[in-house]
This record gives C-alpha cells, sequence and structure tokens, in this order.
C-alpha cells in the first residue's frame, strides 16, 4: 500500500478503509473511478462511499460474473 503525504487529502475505501485520492475530493472535475463501468447497486441498496481501486474492480468482477436475476 502506498504511502501518501499527510497533506494530501484523501478519501477511505468503504470496504477496506485503505486510504486513496479521489479526484472529486482534491478538486479535479473527474476522478480514476469515472473511468470504469458503473457499478449497480443491490435494489433498495443506498451508495455508502467510495471504494479504492482494488476493491472497486473486485466488486465490478462479482458484478459482471453473477448470473443476471
Amino acid at each position: 500500500m502506498p504511502i501518501l503525504p499527510e497533506n494530501t487529502m484523501t478519501t477511505r475505501c468503504t470496504d477496506c478503509g485503505t486510504a486513496f485520492v479521489c479526484g472529486a475530493v482534491v478538486g479535479h472535475s473527474t476522478c480514476w473511478c469515472m473511468e470504469k463501468p458503473t457499478l449497480t447497486l443491490e435494489p433498495g441498496a443506498a451508495a455508502v462511499g467510495c471504494y479504492c481501486s482494488t476493491c472497486l474492480e473486485q466488486r465490478l468482477s462479482a458484478q459482471t460474473s453473477a448470473p443476471a436475476a
């Protein structure tokens, strides 16, 4: 896991707690996650935060391998 400077604005992953830089949080008009496919939430589920690249990739992989309902 990379060490981030103390003054870097970071976000914590909702799943694993890893600190990472979110482009939207630091004032950019986009973030690296916006280049990824949209994560589909379960019906009735609320978005609760951001995921680090590892957790987002795992969720996207599970989403694409899950059978369609």
